[in-house]
């Protein structure tokens, strides 16, 4: 199913007046923010990755920690 677009003619948004260079750029960097944090996402929620790190945790309590990292703490 196709969504319909309503396009909008308007001259400004939230107000009577243009927006200032410092307002514009203000809202740039926030979309921009928000778009990166989008992006990256949580990893450590991905089933995949809760799997695998479930699946290391029981080897590492059934065999141990490797001699290395056992030294280093």
């Amino acid at each position: 199913m196709k969504k319909k677009s309503i396009e909008l003619d308007v001259d400004f948004i939230g107000g009577q007046r243009p927006l200032t260079k410092d307002e514009e750029k203000i809202i740039s960097d926030y979309i921009k923010t928000q778009k990166l944090k989008s992006k990256v996402g949580n990893y450590e929620k991905h089933p995949l990755f809760v799997k695998k790190a479930n699946e290391a945790k029981a080897l590492i309590k059934a065999v141990g920690l490797p001699k290395k990292l056992a030294k280093a703490k």
